[in-house]
């Protein structure tokens, strides 16, 4: 009761009057890249402990350094000989927001550096397109402001953000999505470009940048000639409509908001608004171009059309000698070309508003009243194609299919057969040359895709996307013509080639994952994700399926390799402090690697791999241990607590995992055996039979009341505490056996007496039964007198030789007298 007491008061003592360093120094900045090492400076001499720690609680301690040694928490590094020079500096392996705060470097009562840790803004460029949604990542535990900025107008905070909730501007609600620590800001327009600051309110600081630029929404349009174009101008902004046809200047036909519309003379009579759409009625070859809806508010292209209009066909039945009416009612200069069956196309006049000019053969039977013009006296032999093209734009804009019959006077049935087979040819002709048109344009249109997949495979992905796109496009277009099965095995070639160049871009990343990081890898199983997600249900998906398969294989075997090295690496370490900080990052990796490979046909190989490394690590851990161990013997009581420190550690690391029965055993040996290693030099001069010197014994007294203090709120009390109480039965054992004072001497004499009763019991010759109860009885009332005091543990291995010596007696005499009676 005495030493708890002494104990409790000094234990006061220290908490009464301990108190923190006081600093009046500045705080200075620091600042680091995110997920990048950095240190923070502190230079000076230090003869005694020196300790990095947060400044508003300084009870949290990331590193501290001595004459001997230096440690570190975990993330955290300094060098014990750097530190010897008077270099204190810390460095922060890898910097996150979790580690921003202020950070003091003390020695003694004394701060030598008050540092701040500030994570750099992170700049993020982002290109999408019209109607993506917009990712942007809030992951720091502060609450957060999002700011948004558009070109010269003012910064806008449309959100503000914690970790679980989400508070955004009218115009932004509908919009928004929170799943921590993602933002979702849906379906982005290009009034949307811009920057998205995201702001750290409680340290004011700007955590990271996005730079938006959405593009434009690209819509081709085939249409016929007198189709009505509709046009979507479905934004709050005025917009204006620009119209843009070969190499002429871009040229604003309309202007639009919500409730007017304003449009140039030539279209006025041609265009309505029904909101939001702008129709543009009557379309002819001649409107064929580029419509571009422009936001004139933040001057942004939110659409563009591109439009091609064909055109009209009309087929004319006459008789021979009338007049033909061709309209050339454009404004542009046009040409009439004449066909006839298989003969050359003939350009036979050019015709603008003022002027006709003809060749020789048609000058006397044409003339022209704008805007018709007049082919008179038509024979049969004018049977054939006539083409109106606005040379200008270089576009067909009517073409007449005309048929002429013979003249009268041929007999009836006659005039009715030539007619049928005018007719016939005529329209042959024009099957023809629709067909042949539609061959050409279909061959045009293979050679134009044939050249973007050869320029693709040579190319990026993104290349690859947009030549699958046109393929899609082309076949749905020629889906229900005859020329389905022609388009199909087209297609069908060109995305075995685009295939093939995917497989050769997905391998190239995979050699260059050779040797990489970790995030190389996990952007070569992202490919391979969207590689197979691609052709999933297509006539390509068992071949991509075996390649993906194939290339997780080696990848696997890769990283089995790395993560290898790594073990061999930190098993093979020879400075504590780098093999502590390897074994960390060692176990890390294999988290990491359980983690991606859970769920999957990898699982049982990776969980077998990480458990076997697992065991390497740990059975280097304790070899650490045991060093430090062994080093502690006879060593100071700093040295106890280093060790102490270290046990805590190695058991605190382990306690949820499958070794934490395991690692207790072991430290609970570890430290019994450094506990026996303190009292070795102290046990050793003690001589065994004789009485141990006073000054012996008090110094062993307060060597075991020093062990117990020092684990008198740890968990390991109990055992330390029967540790002590076993030495100090020692000690009095001691004293009862050889001190001279009376009171042990009257204790020693009682106690020989009570032994020398038993041995006359056991030196008995005749044994009955009654004669073994009591003296079995003597030995437990002798350990029974004892089973309280300090001498118990003593007594009962002297009781336990006696009833040893009494069990072989009674089997010994048992065997004499089973021969005896054989004798007889």
């Amino acid at each position: 009761m005495h030493l708890l007491s002494l104990h409790h008061c000094v234990l006061f003592f220290i908490l009464t009057f301990t108190t923190a360093p006081v600093s009046a120094l500045e705080t200075c900045p620091t600042r680091g890249k995110l997920h990048q090492p950095v240190t923070l400076s502190c230079t000076s001499t230090c003869t005694g402990l020196l300790q990095w720690n947060l400044l508003r609680d300084r009870g949290v301690v990331q590193a501290r350094c001595d004459q001997k040694s230096c440690w570190a928490e975990k993330g955290f590094s300094i060098s014990h000989d750097q530190y010897l020079k008077g270099d204190f500096s810390l460095t922060i392996t890898e910097a996150d927001y979790s580690k921003r705060n202020e950070y003091a470097c003390e020695c003694g009562d004394s701060d030598y550096a008050l540092v701040r840790l500030v994570i750099e803004t992170v700049f993020t460029p982002v290109q999408m397109k019209s109607d993506e949604d917009l990712k942007l990542k809030v992951s720091v535990p502060e609450p957060v402001e999002v700011i948004y900025k558009s070109g010269d107008a003012a910064d806008e905070v449309i959100c503000s953000v914690t970790k679980d909730s989400l508070q955004c501007k009218d115009d932004y609600r509908h919009r928004t999505s929170l799943t921590y620590p993602e933002l979702t800001l849906k379906h982005m327009t290009p009034r949307d470009s811009g920057s998205y600051t995201i702001r750290d309110t409680k340290n004011n600081e700007d955590i990271q940048i996005y730079a938006v630029s959405v593009e434009a929404v690209f819509t081709p349009v085939q249409m016929k000639s007198d189709e009505d174009l509709k046009l979507k101008v479905s934004v709050p902004e005025p917009v204006e409509v620009i119209y843009k046809s070969g190499d002429a200047a871009d040229e604003v036909i309309c202007n639009v908001t919500k409730d007017s519309l304003q449009c140039k003379d030539d279209y006025r009579h041609r265009t309505s608004l029904t909101y939001p759409e702008l129709t543009l009625r009557h379309m002819t070859p001649r409107d064929s171009g580029s419509y571009t809806i422009r936001d004139t508010k933040n001057n942004e292209d939110i659409q563009i059309y591109a439009v091609s209009v064909e055109a009209v066909f009309t087929p004319v039945q006459m008789k021979s000698d009338e007049d033909l009416k061709l309209k050339v009612s454009v404004p542009e200069p046009v040409e009439v070309i004449y066909k006839s069956g298989d003969a050359a196309d003939e350009v036979i006049c050019s015709v603008t508003k003022d002027s006709l000019q003809c060749k020789d053969d048609y000058r006397h039977r044409t003339s022209l009243t704008y805007p018709e013009l007049t082919l008179k006296h038509m024979t049969p032999r004018d049977s054939g194609s006539y083409t109106i093209r606005d040379t200008k734009n270089n576009e067909d804009i009517q073409i007449y299919a005309v048929s002429v019959e013979e003249k009268p006077g041929f007999p009836a049935w006659g005039a009715v057969l030539i007619t049928i087979l005018l007719c016939c040819c005529v329209g042959a002709g024009i099957f023809l040359l629709y067909k042949g048109r539609m061959r050409k344009q279909l061959e045009r249109r293979l050679q134009l895709v044939d050249q973007l997949v050869q320029d693709a495979v040579g190319g990026t992905e993104e290349k690859i996307r947009e030549v699958e796109k046109s393929l899609d496009q082309l076949q749905q277009q020629y889906n229900k013509t005859v020329y389905k099965h022609k388009v199909k095995e087209f297609c069908s070639e060109k995305r075995r080639q685009l295939l093939k160049r995917r497989l050769q871009l997905v391998d190239q990343l995979v050699q260059e994952a050779v040797g990489g990081t970790e995030e190389k890898n996990r952007e070569v199983e992202t490919s391979l994700d969207q590689l197979q997600q691609q052709y999933n249900k297509t006539e390509y998906e068992d071949k991509v399926n075996v390649f993906c398969s194939e290339k997780r294989r080696w990848l696997l075997k890769r990283r089995l390799q790395l993560v290898d090295q790594l073990v061999q690496d930190a098993v093979g370490g020879t400075e504590e402090i780098s093999e502590v900080e390897k074994i960390s990052e060692v176990e890390k990796s294999l988290d990491q690697l359980q983690q991606q490979y859970n769920n999957t046909v990898y699982e049982d190989k990776v969980n077998v791999f990480c458990s076997e490394k697992r065991r390497r690590l740990l059975e280097k851990r304790q070899q650490q241990v045991h060093q430090l161990v062994q080093e502690a013997a006879g060593g100071t009581e700093e040295k106890i607590r280093e060790v102490e420190t270290s046990l805590y550690q190695l058991q605190q690391h382990y306690n949820n995992t499958e070794y934490k029965d395991k690692v207790k055993v072991f430290c609970s040996g570890k430290r019994i055996q450094m506990l026996n290693s303190q009292l070795l030099t102290l046990v050793q001069p003690l001589k065994k039979n004789e009485e141990w010197k006073k000054e012996d014994t008090e110094r062993l007294e307060r060597k075991l009341n020093w062990m117990i203090s020092q684990y008198w709120d740890s968990e390991h009390l109990n055992a330390v505490s029967l540790f002590c109480m076993e030495q100090r039965s020692q000690i009095s054992w001691n004293r009862l056996q050889y001190s001279k004072e009376e009171p042990f001497k009257t204790k020693r004499s009682e106690l020989n007496r009570e032994l020398e009763h038993v041995d006359e019991l056991l030196r008995t010759k005749e044994w009955t039964e009654e004669k073994i109860t009591e003296a079995y009885k003597a030995i437990y009332d002798l350990e029974l007198k004892y089973s309280n005091t300090e001498y118990s543990k003593q007594v009962s291995v002297l009781c336990d030789e006696k009833r040893e010596q009494l069990r072989t007696q009674n089997f010994c005499s048992l065997i004499f007298d089973e021969e005896g009676t054989r004798i007889q």
